[in-house]
């Protein structure tokens, strides 16, 4: 490659004749059939099982008027049937639309209007729970209406108008963060998951006997790499449990255990393991992407020998675009694109910048998603013209500052917009400040990422009254709760006369004050346990004063500093509390209750004395 290339794209590959996951699924369970395809919990189901489950909810859905074209809602925690739900629905060429039942319900019920899916599958109970949300949907619920669709293998007699999916069906829609104030629907086809699968597959080359991991909700794009290359590679999916994959030393054992050849995490899943004890295996292949890594991470993870590789992609090029592998001591990049890939770096004008040049990343070829689900004209702005291609080709606009290297590798640089990636999460800033600006008293609304200190990064909210209002940062963090999902709740908010601005009359970032969490009047503790939890609440957070009511997440708290209090409990009071603790009660009288039924830690591994002679195993 030249200095003067446009870009820097992948060569042509067998990808784009790769089957579509359903039929590469269904190739397995022919080749496979009783070895082991999926575990959740203490059941496993071979691939023969798993195929037979899919093609019921297949026959189910068929059976409700489904067809291909169709977009299915699936409401359902991690469970084996989740898994065969989402099989099931891209068997007849339809797509899955995620809903996770931890969000809002106002969130849900937007999704669910914008998407207008033909039915649910979900289970009885959060039928019920999620009633509101749902709406007028046809619910399907898998406990109770599949039974009479157990068909014994793929392909029999199926029902009319099922045909084989193809490239341009579409696999999934999955809602992003949406800088207009609401989420929006990116419609992901089965073409672009191929691609993707078979270049993953070619890479890190999955076989029967080998096991993988899935710690992600369904709800993020980068789950269907965790989910379906292990299901067309042969190899044993491994569902991990929700309360485990936030646990860092519960899934740490977990890791340990079930000896993965392959996972793949965010660096906030990393940082999780790494801060419970967890050591990477040598034999173990990580692949770690979704914001900026912390600077130490990639020493971390490549101290065993492990394979380590960083990993980029928008959502809108299907899951990872571009990848690097990583080598301590060296500086990281995103690397260079995958099969199928175009990666542009552009000026203002759209023109190739030169090597040593910083530009904006465009990305195109196979990858790229159909478009968002009902905004045509959103689509053509992210989705555009592309002049180094054949007429009618597109490139996505990812928003991304980058640099290019002379050996064609790029170099992540920042964002151009006010999007932002936290703990994994891509993240609208305008979306919750449009939250903010909905509630009542509000004038004007600004969010911003803070690291006051390092590798301490957390959302901030800063708001401006209306005349005659009062603003009361706890109740708005409240209200923020009901309409977003937890990732994009600020830490705190404050409550400024007017926000800073800079000469050109733009907010001025800058200026804006760190937060100060837990303001007002505190109760001090009143036994030696509420006594023993302030200090480590303020320790964790790092805060000067803690009080004995005050909640963790009120504090500026969230799941990977939960993990650290649960570790610290550990540590000093050698309990071991479950991580769902500090979530049901998150202050320190309600923890210290919770103390009374609590077990006693393990204790940690440490090197012992070896003598001259060693047992047999």
């Amino acid at each position: 490659m030249s200095a003067s290339d446009p870009s820097y794209a992948s060569s042509e590959r067998e990808a784009l004749a790769w089957p579509a996951l359903p039929q590469a699924f269904e190739r397995q369970a022919r080749s496979f059939g009783d070895a082991p395809a999926l575990v959740f919990g203490e059941t496993t189901w071979s691939y023969r099982e798993l195929d037979r489950r899919a093609e019921q909810v297949a026959r189910a859905l068929c059976a409700r008027g489904a067809r291909p074209g169709d977009i299915i809602g699936v409401a359902q925690r991690p469970s084996l049937e989740l898994v065969a739900s989402l099989l099931g629905v891209q068997k007849i060429g339809a797509a899955y639309l995620p809903l996770d039942p931890g969000y809002p319900v106002e969130r849900l019920a937007y999704m669910v209007s914008d998407a207008a899916p033909r039915c649910v599958l979900t289970t009885s109970q959060l039928a019920e729970q999620l009633a509101s949300a749902l709406g007028r949907s046809q619910v399907v619920c898998v406990e109770r209406d599949l039974a009479a669709h157990a068909e014994p293998s793929s392909g029999a007699d199926r029902p009319s108008g099922w045909r084989p999916v193809g490239p341009l069906d579409a696999a999934y829609v999955i809602y992003t963060s949406g800088s207009t104030g609401k989420p929006k629907g990116v419609v992901v086809g089965h073409g672009a998951l191929a691609n993707f699968l078979a270049f993953m597959a070619q890479r890190y080359r999955l076989r029967g006997g080998d096991v993988a991991l899935s710690t992600t909700p369904i709800s993020f794009d980068i789950a269907g790499l965790e989910l379906y290359l292990p299901l067309v590679s042969g190899a044993c999916l491994h569902l991990v449990p929700r309360e485990v994959a936030v646990d860092g030393r519960a899934l740490g054992d977990y890791v340990a255990r079930a000896r993965p050849s392959l996972m793949q995490g965010t660096p906030a899943l990393w940082q999780l393991l790494r801060e419970a004890g967890w050591r990477p295996d040598p034999a173990l292949r990580v692949l770690c992407g979704g914001e900026a890594w912390p600077p130490d991470l990639a020493d971390f993870l490549c101290s065993n020998g492990s394979s380590v590789w960083n990993v980029y992609g928008p959502t809108e090029t299907t899951i990872w675009s571009t990848l690097s592998e990583v080598r301590a001591g060296e500086a990281l990049t995103i690397g260079s694109p995958m099969w199928n890939t175009e990666a542009y770096v552009l000026d203002a004008a759209l023109a190739p910048v030169q090597a040593g040049e910083d530009g904006e990343l465009y990305l195109g070829g196979a990858g790229l998603a159909r478009g968002y689900h009902g905004k045509s004209a959103l689509t053509a702005e992210r989705f555009v013209a592309c002049p180094f291609g054949p007429p009618g080709a597109r490139m996505y606009r990812t928003g991304d500052l980058v640099r290019r290297l002379a050996d064609g590798r790029l170099m992540f640089l920042g964002r151009l917009d006010d999007q932002v990636k936290l703990r994994g999460f891509r993240i609208e800033l305008g979306e919750i400040e449009a939250a903010l600006l909905r509630q009542p008293g509000v004038a004007r609304a600004k969010v911003i990422v803070r690291e006051d200190e390092p590798g301490a990064k957390h959302l901030a909210g800063y708001v401006v009254a209306a005349d005659g209002a009062t603003l009361e940062p706890a109740a708005l963090r409240r209200a923020l709760a009901a309409s977003l999902p937890e990732y994009m709740v600020p830490a705190g908010i404050c409550v400024l006369p007017a926000l800073p601005l800079t000469p050109s009359g733009k907010v001025d970032r800058k200026a804006l004050p760190p937060l100060h969490f837990g303001g007002g009047p505190r109760r001090a503790p009143a036994t030696p346990g509420e006594a023993a939890l302030v200090g480590l609440f303020a320790e964790v957070l790092r805060l000067p004063e803690v009080g004995a009511d005050d909640s963790f997440f009120d504090l500026g708290g969230n799941s990977l500093l939960a993990t650290r209090l649960i570790s610290r409990l550990r540590a000093t009071l050698a309990v071991e509390l479950p991580i769902r603790a500090v979530f049901e009660t998150p202050t320190p009288a309600g923890l210290a209750h919770a103390l009374a039924g609590a077990g006693a830690a393990r204790s940690p591994l440490g090197q012992m004395p070896r003598g001259p002679t060693l047992p047999l195993s």
